[in-house]
């Protein structure tokens, strides 16, 4: 599973027991058992949000994305790619391009396209 849900860390780092969170949201025991465990096939955006108004958090706190494999995690790199290469270019370094980079053109109006 792709989404990791963090009630449980979420709860106790609250102080909250899974009793006073099922009382407070108007959830089963059963179910904030079932979520904290990983036995719970999804989570609406509804049940996201009382989490969140009870836990005083953001939905961020609750839900975490994990990257399955490799191919997840090297489209990350991405990001970072285009930050380096856009450092590089300010600085005027002629490093060599990552191997995942995604391309800027810049026009000048004196000078061409550069």
């Amino acid at each position: 599973m792709a989404v990791l849900v963090k009630l449980k860390n979420t709860r106790e780092a609250k102080g909250y027991s899974q009793n006073e969170l099922a009382r407070r949201t108007g959830y089963s025991l059963q179910n904030i058992q079932k979520i904290e465990q990983g036995r719970a096939a999804s989570i609406t955006f509804e049940a996201l949000g009382r989490f969140c108004k009870v836990l005083k958090c953001q939905p961020g706190d609750i839900l975490e994305w994990e990257p399955d494999d490799i191919d997840d995690k090297s489209d990350l790199s991405l990001v970072d790619d285009f930050a380096d290469d856009k450092a590089v270019a300010l600085k005027g370094d002629s490093q060599k391009r990552p191997k995942h980079q995604a391309h800027m053109i810049v026009i000048d109006s004196n000078k061409g396209v550069a």
